[in-house]
């Protein structure tokens, strides 16, 4: 009976020490994930996202985690499901509700908790709530970026992109290393139109975390808008790699708009249905793919990408009302485009051009033409199409069966202003599907037809039906 008692003691003993050990290297390893935690946040890019969402799911499921961690683990959720569009709010709510945060403490994780609720509430249409929320913290907590960073994104979907800059601006000068703040006020400065601004702001990023890919899509961005070199696909969209979707989604939607400027339209085109086909909940790359969509013909599948984005933004969003200009135009509508600031890009330069045309003619045209400069009309294929409208330039190459919609559209102008009836009606028949102005070419085509005492033949239509079935001359 001793024997068992020594023995039962030995092994409590035993087994105390190795409880011990394994808790002290529990803790070990907490503290390192804790740090590694730590150090991805103070960073933001999404590839830190990904390590920090990692780790903190690893501690606060794991129960090595408290406030702290829980706080973190919620606002990279929140940041994903508002900067990425990826399905992450829930997870994020969750994580709030069963640590009982944001609370009254006033410490780093009340901060950032509020941080994470500001950014939710701004998804759920709740932008005057979240800017409280995040004012609020950024006030209490003046040396931490992240409600800084909450403000700066709430303000931007409420389409008020200078105060947006501003708290983004502040978040730098808080903490220069957190990388996020210097891509969202490049991406701010860039739907402002100041492009060398945000060009300056990115520098910085670029070399701190020159692999990042939001870093090098906005990158590509700036260099499409400025033709400050020829064009060329980011590292980070070249070669058989797996890409989170809205990296994904970006990487096509560059390349559709490569493709257009180049004028190669129906590359363009299957690229831009591509991206829409994977496209996240994120309102400015859905406006931006709706607005190439919508340039391309595809005007429905566009304005569905444009209701979506109103889901998440105000309409006063520029790359979302920019977007819906193109939506307007594509439907054969002139209407005036947006007041307010001009996201530099290349399809807001060919969106102002077709307007121009729309609503004055070629007059008003070559003068739009002379403003966006001669730089803009030489690296983009449809604006010279225009320019040579404008001009009555020679157009390059004869029509053919595979000729180009557009310029079978602007053929058809040309014609009418030489009171070439017969051709007018000719080139418009193939211009009646797979560009922004479709639309247009169906009125142009049934007005030079009826002058003729001639009846269009209604299966013509049938493709434009499709693709813009709202279009104002098919009714």
């Amino acid at each position: 009976m001793r024997g068992a008692v020594w023995v039962l003691a030995i092994a409590a003993i035993g087994g105390g020490a190795v409880g011990l050990f394994v808790h002290a290297r529990r803790s070990t390893i907490d503290r390192q994930l804790d740090t590694e935690m730590s150090a991805a946040l103070a960073r933001g890019g999404i590839a830190d996202l990904g390590r920090a969402q990692a780790v903190g799911r690893r501690l606060v499921v794991g129960g090595g985690g408290g406030r702290a961690e829980a706080a973190a683990l919620a606002f990279v959720d929140a940041r994903l499901a508002v900067d990425y569009g990826l399905p992450l709010a829930a997870e994020a709510q969750e994580v709030l509700a069963h640590a009982g945060l944001p609370d009254r403490r006033a410490d780093d994780a009340a901060a950032m908790a509020a941080s994470a609720k500001a950014l939710l509430a701004a998804r759920n249409g709740d932008r005057e709530g979240a800017a409280r929320i995040a004012a609020a913290a950024a006030d209490a907590h003046p040396a931490m970026p992240q409600p800084l960073y909450a403000l700066g994104r709430v303000r931007a979907l409420g389409g008020d992109l200078a105060a947006a800059a501003r708290a983004f601006e502040a978040a730098i000068i808080v903490a220069p290393g957190f990388v996020a703040s210097r891509l969202a006020r490049a991406e701010v400065l860039l739907d402002l139109g100041e492009a060398a601004a945000a060009r300056a702001t990115l520098a910085p990023a670029m070399a701190e975390a020159p692999d990042d890919p939001r870093a090098e899509l906005l990158l590509e961005e700036i260099e499409a808008a400025t033709g400050a070199r020829a064009p060329g696909a980011p590292p980070i969209c070249t070669g058989e790699r797996w890409r989170p979707p809205p990296i994904s989604a970006a990487c096509l939607l560059a390349r559709a708009a490569a493709e257009r400027r180049a004028g190669r339209r129906s590359a363009a085109r299957t690229d831009a249905e591509a991206a829409a086909a994977v496209v996240p909940d994120e309102p400015r790359l859905l406006a931006r793919t709706a607005l190439v969509l919508a340039q391309l013909g595809a005007v429905d599948r566009a304005a569905a990408l444009v209701v979506r984005g109103r889901r998440l933004a105000a309409p006063e969003l520029p790359a979302l009302s920019w977007a819906s200009a193109a939506v307007v135009l594509g439907r054969g509508r002139a209407g005036a485009l947006p007041a307010g600031p001009r996201p530099v890009d290349p399809e807001t330069d060919l969106l102002v051009a077709r307007t121009a045309l729309a609503a004055g003619g070629v007059g008003a045209l070559g003068v739009a033409l002379r403003a966006l400069g001669p730089r803009a009309v030489a690296r983009d294929a449809d604006l010279a199409r225009f320019e040579r409208l404008g001009t009555r330039g020679p157009r390059r190459g004869p029509p053919g069966a595979d000729d180009d919609p557009l310029q079978a559209y602007l053929d058809g102008l040309a014609a009418q202003l030489d009171g070439d009836l017969p051709r007018a009606t000719d080139r418009f028949a193939h211009a009646l599907a797979g560009h922004g102005d479709a639309c247009r070419a169906a009125g142009e085509y049934v007005a030079a037809l009826r002058a003729q005492k001639r009846r269009p033949d209604p299966a013509l239509f049938a493709r434009l039906r499709a693709e813009s079935s709202r279009c104002a001359d098919l009714r």
